[in-house]
């Protein structure tokens, strides 16, 4: 399992651009995606973050080459914000289902 995070700063008047951008793009997401968050930050809520869960490193890194991944870039982007993204190793997961 890979996981990413995109993190960006929205100014308020285009939280509501991100969030409908958002709820189209995941509706084609990259095969190999298992799961997708929109997430804001209640200390400070100019702070967005698209947390992304891919099966594994080659499969998200074979989306990254062929652009799939810029989808989500472009989501803030169109938002006004110049995001930045992590990318993650997991070593361990608990879910509860």
């Amino acid at each position: 399992m890979f996981v990413t995070i995109l993190t960006g700063r929205v100014a308020e008047e285009d939280w509501r651009t991100l969030e409908k951008s958002y709820e189209r793009a995941i509706r084609t997401a990259p095969k190999g995606i298992l799961s997708s968050m929109l997430i804001q930050c209640q200390a400070e809520p100019k702070l967005w973050q698209i947390i992304t869960t891919w099966e594994n490193e080659e499969i998200y890194k074979n989306a990254h080459e062929q652009k799939l991944s810029n989808t989500c870039v472009d989501l803030f982007c169109n938002a006004g914000s110049t995001p930045y993204r992590n990318e993650y190793k997991v070593f361990g997961r608990y879910m509860r289902v």
